[in-house]
């Protein structure tokens, strides 16, 4: 069963969407979270699907302003992960300088290190631990040491998708090939492996799809990952043994699984069009609700963020906060164009998001009211919140920016 701990640290994660707010018909609040989910105990019950959104024009008033503490201007991607008030970020020089990962002083906007990989990450997957960061570039494995900037060790791993996690004391990674898949379970410090999981998604005819493990995450203690366009499963951090697998079909890393905090994960099925959250330790699907889209397409999912038992999300044209336990919608807001796949950033009062149009957006945390509104100058980049500020990054800058209300 589920273990209801606290959610004290924000996991975070964003969205996008050229917004079209009307407060009195796309927020909603109260018991009309009891209509968009179901629970796993109440099958015959069909959950209502959130509707797909009608675009308005009303326009945004700002009641919060920002202001730049710091900035930086590098060749850079617009992913980043943040961890003990460090910031790490793909980093390219100009010739002859390094190419690899860039760490930064969230307070300051300090460049402690810049590591030379030989190679820098189009899209980075990482996690920090045990005084390391693991990330994937130019399908190899880097372990870098997280004070100094120096790799600790390397190994190529093939091509991968999503980031590696460490479960106990094991480091777990998800390789994506045409004809093999696997799981690896590798000693943190040296790389060395200790288990693997091999798998293929048959499609008959002596046909296979290309497929893959899209990384790993920790739950109860146990690494949850998803293999694309089939299931998810979960494996003992030890041995390498499969706990449990369920059907679910994720397009991708941004779909999940993530974990909630609370010993559950959730997740998006690209295909049902459902959000689900999952019993870690057994499988079992807790709650879940479907959503509707405008088209066939594959909907985009915008990376959740746990703050304090509630989960912030975006897809396809939905931003939602809803309660991680429950699965209860705390509010929604519609928006006319799909989110991208970067984070939602929370602050004090305010939940944050970058649209694909370059607009950056806040909407209250507790009813999800607009908070602010703006173009200009555009943000095209990923967003994390640190306190009552934002950390901002895009192709060619990073930054901090501090909240204030507006006069």
């Amino acid at each position: 069963m589920r273990r209801r701990t606290a959610l004290g640290t924000i996991c975070s994660l964003a969205l996008s969407g050229c917004l079209s707010f009307e407060p009195e018909d796309t927020t909603e609040t109260g018991s009309a979270g009891d209509a968009g989910t179901r629970t796993a105990t109440s099958a015959s019950e069909t959950p209502t699907a959130i509707d797909t959104p009608t675009a308005t024009e009303t326009p945004v008033r700002n009641s919060v302003s920002i202001e730049s503490a710091w900035e930086q201007t590098f060749s850079s991607e617009k992913d980043f992960h943040v961890d003990s008030g460090v910031l790490y970020t793909p980093f390219r020089g100009d010739a002859g300088e390094p190419q690899g990962i860039r760490a930064v002083a969230t307070e300051s906007g300090e460049t402690r290190w810049t590591s030379d990989l030989g190679t820098s990450p189009n899209i980075l997957y990482a996690t920090t631990a045990i005084g390391h960061l693991y990330l994937t570039a130019d399908e190899t494995l880097f372990a870098v040491d997280t004070e100094t900037g120096s790799v600790a060790t390397a190994m190529e791993l093939g091509d991968t998708r999503g980031a590696p996690a460490v479960v106990g004391d094991t480091l777990v990674v998800g390789t994506t090939f045409e004809d093999e898949n696997t799981l690896y379970g590798l000693d943190p410090a040296t790389l060395e492996e200790r288990w693997r999981v091999g798998h293929r998604l048959d499609l008959g005819d002596d046909r296979y799809a290309p497929s893959g493990f899209d990384g790993a995450v920790s739950a109860g203690g146990l690494a949850v990952s998803a293999y694309r366009n089939g299931r998810l499963s979960a494996y003992d951090p030890v041995t390498g043994d499969e706990r449990w697998v369920t059907e679910f079909t994720t397009a991708g890393p941004k779909y999940g699984p993530y974990a909630d905090g609370a010993g559950g994960v959730v997740a998006v099925d690209s295909e049902r069009r459902v959000v689900a959250s999952l019993d870690s330790e057994t499988g079992e699907t807790e709650w879940e609700f479907d959503f509707q889209t405008r088209t066939g397409e594959l909907p985009p999912v915008a990376r959740p963020t746990f703050v304090d038992g509630t989960a912030f999300l975006g897809v396809e044209r939905h931003l939602l906060a809803f309660d991680v336990e429950t699965g209860k919608r705390r509010w929604h807001v519609s928006i006319d164009e799909q989110v991208t796949d970067g984070r939602i950033a929370v602050t004090d009062d305010t939940v944050w998001t970058v649209t694909g149009a370059g607009t950056l957006q806040g909407y209250a945390r507790d009813s999800g009211d607009p908070h602010y509104h703006d173009s200009d100058p555009p943000m095209t980049g990923d967003l994390v919140g640190d306190g009552n500020d934002l950390l901002v990054s895009s192709r060619s800058s990073l930054g901090r920016f501090t909240i204030s209300e507006a006069n």
